[in-house]
Order: structure tokens, then sequence, then C-alpha cells
């Protein structure tokens, strides 16, 4: 009887025993197999989302001074050259009017096409010298632009425009608008202290 009480007992602590040991293990184990995996995808330079942040954050590279004026931050020098030739309003009525610009564009890297837009990632606004912010058209997004490498030419972003600007606004504070060559090569183009020239020719 004793003994049969005992061997009871022991398949009783062997069924509730080793569960909590088991559950803690586990979770140990999935703690390193997390750590591993952050490890292995910081050196690979981080998920999808991360990469797409890291390529957001490379519009942090040099103002350079343009010819019409202002100054112009290429997030991906390395792979193109681009220079500001204007900023140029449109009236759409009396007061109001769109506002695009215009390009100088030379490849670098061996592409044939690059991309400009907006989206959530690549927010599109525009700051007037009074503080007045406007967004871009509602239709906007990613636009395919074809290039040549090691040759200048001029490139009118007509795709993606500034829309229900006041035409008394006649400096461009600041501006940021998307610029893609590949995935990984994304980011924001910063304009400063554009004049903008209303009504036009390009």
């Amino acid at each position: 009887m004793r003994i049969r009480m005992f061997v009871m007992a022991c398949v009783a602590m062997l069924a509730l025993g080793p569960a909590p040991a088991h559950a803690q293990g586990l979770g140990g184990l999935l703690k390193k197999g997390k750590k591993a995996l952050e490890k292995v995808s910081g050196s690979l330079g981080g998920s999808k989302g991360n990469r797409q942040g890291a390529a957001v954050q490379r519009s942090n590279g040099t103002d350079v001074e343009q010819p019409c004026g202002g100054t112009l931050r290429n997030p991906i020098a390395q792979i193109i050259d681009v220079q500001l030739i204007g900023a140029y309003g449109k009236s759409t009525s009396e007061n109001y009017g769109t506002v695009s610009l215009l390009f100088k564009v030379k490849m670098i890297a061996n592409k044939t096409n690059i991309r400009f837009g907006v989206n959530s990632e690549c927010p599109g606004l525009m700051i007037d010298q009074d503080g007045n912010t406007y967004k871009t058209q509602e239709s906007a997004g990613w636009y395919d632009y074809s290039v040549t490498e090691g040759v200048y030419m001029k490139l009118p972003v007509t795709k993606t425009w500034f829309a229900d600007v006041k035409k008394t606004a006649t400096t461009i504070q600041q501006l940021q608008i998307g610029i893609s060559a590949s995935y990984d090569d994304t980011g924001l183009i910063i304009l400063k202290n554009v004049p903008i020239q209303w009504d036009v020719e390009q």
C-alpha cells in the first residue's frame, strides 16, 4: 500500500513538477532566440520597417547653395547629383495656384530611372515665408522618371506638386519631397529659402 502511494505521488510530481520548470525553460529559450534574432537583424540592416526608417533619416545630408536661390539637401548624393533649376507657381484662380519643381539631374550610379514622390514614410510638405503650410495634391504617390548615367538632364517633377498655394507665397521657407533610386536608397530632398516664380515659362 505504501509502495503504491509512493508510486502515485512520484507520478503526480512528474506530471505537475516539470510544467513550471519546462515553461520557465521555454521562456528563457524564447528570450535567447529573440536576442539572437535582434543581433542578426541589426547586422543585416534591420527589418523592412527599420530599413525604411533608416532611409528616411538619410535626409541628413549637406545643404548646397542653388543657382536659383536657396539651398538643397540631397539624401542620396552618392547615387545622383540633383540641382534645382526652380520652383514654379501656376495660377489656378485669382488668389491660389500650384507649385511644382524643376530639377537638373545626373546619375552617378548605373541606373535608368529614379522616383520622386511622397508617402507616409516620406511625407510631402511645403512652408512659405509666412509660415503657411501646404501638402501635395491628393493623388500624389511615387512616380518613375527616366534618367541617363553620366549626363545632366532637365527633369520637371510634373506628377507631384503642391496644391492650393496662396499666390502671396513668394519664398519656400522649407519644402520636402521624397526621392528614391532603390528600396534602400530613399530619402527626403529638403529645399530651403527658395524663391517661387509665378506664371512664368519654365
